[in-house]
């Protein structure tokens, strides 16, 4: 137990350090020259890129672990940790918002899940599937 809290500790203060550091250093310069300019293409085709790359992403980690709906919790887990609970702490969203936002990642993510599942019902981790194979 000592050991895990060690190493939540070493781990806390190696991505504070890192994330700090990239912040002020390389973030802020960058996002500071840098303006805000009409969308690089049509909403509808930015939609349908962020869908296609979602999907992919659900497919990739859901074949590593097996597990879609798994899979789709720890990926809602990620973006409600990056998105929805950061800009709340950061003032950049209200909680209500914040909150809203955290419940629409978790039904879209584990929705999507479901549906991977029920089409493709025999989703084993390629470790799985390497084991059965070999």
């Amino acid at each position: 137990m000592a050991r895990r809290i060690g190493a939540l500790v070493a781990t806390a203060v190696v991505g504070a350090i890192i994330t700090f550091v990239g912040v002020v250093h390389f973030f802020e310069p960058i996002a500071s020259a840098d303006s805000p300019s009409a969308p690089p293409v049509p909403a509808a085709l930015g939609f349908l890129v962020y869908m296609v790359l979602s999907v992919l992403l659900l497919d990739w980690v859901s074949r590593q672990i097996g597990r879609p709906v798994k899979a789709a919790l720890i990926i809602a887990a990620s973006q409600i940790i990056l998105v929805s609970i950061d800009f709340v702490l950061r003032g950049e969203r209200g909680i209500a918002t914040g909150a809203a936002s955290a419940g629409l990642i978790l039904v879209t993510w584990t929705s999507m899940a479901a549906v991977y599942q029920a089409v493709l019902p025999d989703t084993k981790s390629e470790d799985e599937q390497a084991l059965s194979a070999g």
